[in-house]
């Protein structure tokens, strides 16, 4: 996958944190995300979650990413996208949960619908857990994309975070 484009044509849909909506129900109004836009020029991770309030995507893998915002930014990353197949509401609050509140939107919490972006991706960043009941699910996996190409793509088998899609490891690729 390295060198290859990431996936552009699905426009997720994401709520920007801003202070006049800063409380965990009290969301603005979902807009859509270009990921051709966002994408094209500079370094952008983009890291995926089976599920919004699960317990390792709450407690351990995006509060790293929180943790390290600053480190990330040194690196030269401008943007982190975080997706998931959750709507965009949930998200929202899900963003403000794990304790990101900063109007710069560094960290954009999008929704990748029934996982369309992710399947582009192959067969190993989606999951089927529709036996559970809990539909169709995103593999936990990390990106680093330069300038709209893969530099760096790998997902977490098994349910752990700490091996390809934990912050630090993304900041040891860059």
């Amino acid at each position: 996958m390295a060198g290859q484009q990431f996936p552009t044509d699905v426009k997720p849909k994401y709520v920007p944190y801003d202070n006049q909506h800063s409380g965990i129900t009290n969301a603005g109004t979902p807009k859509p995300l270009d990921l051709q836009e966002e994408l094209k020029d500079g370094t952008v991770i983009i890291t995926a979650i089976p599920g919004a309030f699960t317990p390792t995507c709450s407690l351990k893998h995006i509060p790293d990413y929180i943790n390290n915002v600053e480190k990330l930014k040194k690196k030269g990353v401008k943007r982190v996208i975080v997706l998931a197949v959750n709507d965009p509401f949930v998200l929202s609050a899900f963003g403000k949960a794990v304790g990101y509140k900063d109007e710069e939107n560094f960290v954009i919490f999008a929704t990748d619908p029934e996982g369309k972006i992710s399947s582009q991706l192959g067969d190993d960043y989606v999951l089927d857990l529709s036996s559970a009941g809990l539909g169709q699910r995103l593999q936990r996996y990390a990106a680093i994309v330069k300038d709209g190409e893969i530099y760096y793509l790998a997902n977490e088998d098994g349910g752990d975070f700490t091996e390809v899609s934990s912050a630090e490891t993304l900041l040891e690729k860059l």
